[in-house]
């Protein structure tokens, strides 16, 4: 089976809801950080901190916070942290889902 960056959208703990892109390598994440913050003007609002199997960030637009990281559970992921944080989730997954088919991020998929 050929892996590949296909994104699934979850509910997480904390009711909202999640992005995630199981087969992604944690390289991904700055690249995502990058996309959301050029198509969809959120900021990082901190350093991203990085353990041995995880990677965590955070980013911020008009007081909304999104979760932005990698997990050896999840892959790369983006999460809501409020309802109106999980509606730009929604929007952020289908701009993902097409963007991440594109051949330049092949080199993303964790083998």
């Amino acid at each position: 089976m050929l892996k590949d960056l296909g994104g699934k959208k979850y509910t997480a703990a904390n009711g909202q809801q999640t992005y995630e892109v199981f087969y992604a390598s944690a390289s991904l994440v700055p690249v995502i950080g990058e996309l959301i913050q050029e198509h969809f003007g959120f900021l990082p609002i901190s350093k991203p901190v990085i353990g041995l199997d995880e990677v965590v960030a955070e980013m911020e637009k008009d007081g909304v916070k999104l979760g932005l990281g990698w997990d050896n559970w999840s892959g790369a992921y983006v999460m809501g942290f409020c309802s109106e944080g999980s509606n730009w989730v929604n929007k952020i997954s289908h701009f993902l889902d097409d963007e991440l088919e594109k051949p330049k991020y092949r080199k993303y998929v964790n083998m």
